[in-house]
């Protein structure tokens, strides 16, 4: 193995390491649902109905939206990106996860069955 080859691996296994944290992150995050009432944008716990966050101003959509696209399943898919980059999988596996995280952040509706890009 020559030098660049251990600065690759090395690095792989670094992302990896950082990926297993924010999975760690991410995977504490309670499941939440925004309400609106009135100019404000409120955060709740799903399951739990405790107030997370109250969003106010002329931002508080696009923090909401930007949140919304940060919910934990986002947070996991994000993870599991950076793990299978991390050395855990080749470009296909890649190309699929970095789908799966643009579908948990709403940015990509799902295929529909039988569809293939």
């Amino acid at each position: 193995m020559n030098r660049q080859d251990e600065e690759d691996r090395l690095e792989r296994k670094r992302i990896a390491e950082l990926a297993e944290q924010w999975r760690s992150l991410a995977g504490a995050l309670p499941f939440w649902t925004e309400w609106h009432d009135g100019d404000d944008i409120v955060l709740r716990n799903q399951f739990g109905d405790e107030l997370l966050v109250t969003l106010h101003g002329r931002w508080a959509p696009h923090f909401a939206r930007y949140f919304g696209s940060l919910q934990k399943n986002a947070g996991c898919a994000l993870a599991e990106l950076l793990w299978t980059i991390g050395g855990h999988g080749d470009s296909t596996q890649i190309r699929r996860q970095a789908r799966e995280l643009l579908r948990a952040m709403t940015l990509e509706q799902p295929r529909p069955p039988g569809r293939r890009r």
